[in-house]
């Protein structure tokens, strides 16, 4: 991949939460709504096998930053049984990583005239490999961001 391609990649991810903190200030929100998946975007993937908790790039420490940002919000966003998200939510607390909401809204969203939020969550940010997130590096571009903007 030419490095021009990488970098409108890595511009993604921030120019996403930048998009994200400017429309919550215009609307006088407190916070973002943040959606991570766990599979190959926090954890490498194992799927039938145990849990597996190797970290990918940076994502601790991002989301170790994030738990204690008062504007962001987190959903822990899985397809994981709940018996294997248990043992995840131990492994995130043991890591002083904390989400505010698991697989729905954040506890006070509420319907407009023109969105429903019965079946899916609202969020400012979705953090996911399926949406072209890259691990290894955007963790860390994420990082950085949030430490340098002060946000």
């Amino acid at each position: 991949m030419s490095n021009k391609k990488l970098d409108i990649l890595i511009m993604n991810i921030i120019k996403t939460f930048e998009t994200a903190f400017d429309r919550a200030k215009k609307q006088n929100w407190d916070y973002i709504v943040v959606l991570v998946d766990i599979h190959d975007t926090i954890f490498k993937a194992t799927w039938d096998a145990p849990e597996n908790y190797e970290w990918l790039g940076k994502a601790k420490e991002t989301l170790q930053l994030m738990t204690k940002m008062p504007n962001i919000k987190m959903i822990l966003w899985s397809s994981s049984y709940i018996s294997r998200l248990v043992n995840y939510i131990d492994e995130f607390t043991k890591n002083d990583i904390c989400f505010d909401a698991i697989n729905e809204n954040i506890e006070g969203t509420t319907n407009t005239k023109i969105a429903c939020f019965d079946e899916k969550p609202y969020f400012s940010v979705g953090i996911d490999n399926a949406f072209g997130f890259d691990p290894e590096n955007d963790w860390e571009d994420i990082y950085n961001y949030l430490i340098t903007k002060n946000i």
